[in-house]
């Protein structure tokens, strides 16, 4: 061991100097090393003076190898490249990450609060989510599994239904009287429609044309989250997916107008790629939502 230490500069020098061969300056290579770039001159210097011999021509505004710095690079990035594979090879293995995509209104109502119990869960490992009202991003090959809003899974994909789609005017317990009072009392709580398939009050009034909330005027909110919020916060009706909201209708913090439920015929689909071989953890993260749902 005295042998090699005294044989080999110390590793740190190393790992500078291939940083700087392959950006061409210290200041690439101190912010790839996360350090300052007087930190990398410095481990430069100390590789040179162990050599006895500069590795860089240093001009004003340039930082040219010398031959000795040309000879050197590559053993050295083909001896830190050898030692890296080795050291990964024999490593602990780290719990591969599930990747779930699901749009906002399942990942902040549904998605992640059990998110947090599965992380307390026996079975626990790393997830990472996407989210996005984009369809097709949710579809995205890398993704292990997704969260869909469909009356099937779609062509490539398999999986089994989490909830119906089932829709209901929902307020605050402080607006359920002054509504029963004078409906005309309230707003509804409305937003745009970013997919084809999504239902605002404006497709649900063709299905409820007769029904007083119909004609209550509204204001446009940000997204079907931020409705639902206001809703609670007792500033108008929004319209709610009642299995996405179990907690909020379950804890009082909403009343559903039941009279005024509807069922889309659609539900929320877990789904992944058909054929596709999955790690444990990803059969164990979609066992979980599954069993959680019931």
């Amino acid at each position: 061991m005295d042998k090699l230490r005294k044989a080999l500069p110390p590793l740190d020098t190393l790992i500078f100097f291939e940083a700087v061969m392959r950006n061409g300056v210290f200041t690439a290579a101190s912010s790839e090393l996360y350090v300052s770039q007087a930190a990398v001159s410095k481990r430069i210097r100390l590789l040179e003076s162990w050599l006895g011999t500069p590795l860089f021509e240093r001009g004003a505004r340039s930082l040219v190898p010398t031959p000795a710095g040309v000879k050197l690079a590559e053993p050295v990035a083909m001896a830190l490249d050898y030692l890296q594979t080795s050291l990964e090879g024999i490593k602990s293995p780290v719990k591969p990450a599930v990747r779930i995509a699901a749009n906002n209104a399942v990942s902040v109502f549904w998605l992640f609060p059990r998110i947090k119990a599965f992380a307390f869960s026996e079975a626990s490992c790393p997830v990472e989510t996407v989210v996005s009202d984009d369809p097709a991003a949710l579809l995205a090959s890398d993704h292990d599994l997704a969260i869909i809003y469909a009356a099937a899974p779609p062509e490539g994909w398999e999986g089994a239904k989490l909830m119906d789609e089932d829709l209901a005017p929902v307020l605050s317990p402080e607006c359920v009287e002054s509504f029963g009072q004078n409906p005309q009392s309230q707003i509804l709580l409305d937003y745009e429609r970013y997919a084809p398939d999504w239902i605002n009050w404006d497709v649900w009034a063709k299905r409820h044309s007769t029904s007083p909330l119909a004609r209550l005027p509204r204001k446009i909110c940000e997204t079907y989250s931020q409705s639902i919020g206001r809703a609670i916060a007792g500033e108008g009706i929004a319209l709610a997916s009642c299995a996405l909201l179990q907690d909020e209708l379950a804890s009082g913090a909403l009343v559903a107008l039941d009279e005024e439920r509807y069922n889309t015929g659609k539900g929320y689909f877990l789904v992944k790629r058909s054929g596709r071989s999955d790690h444990k953890q990803v059969t164990e993260f979609a066992n979980f939502l599954a069993r959680v749902n019931k």
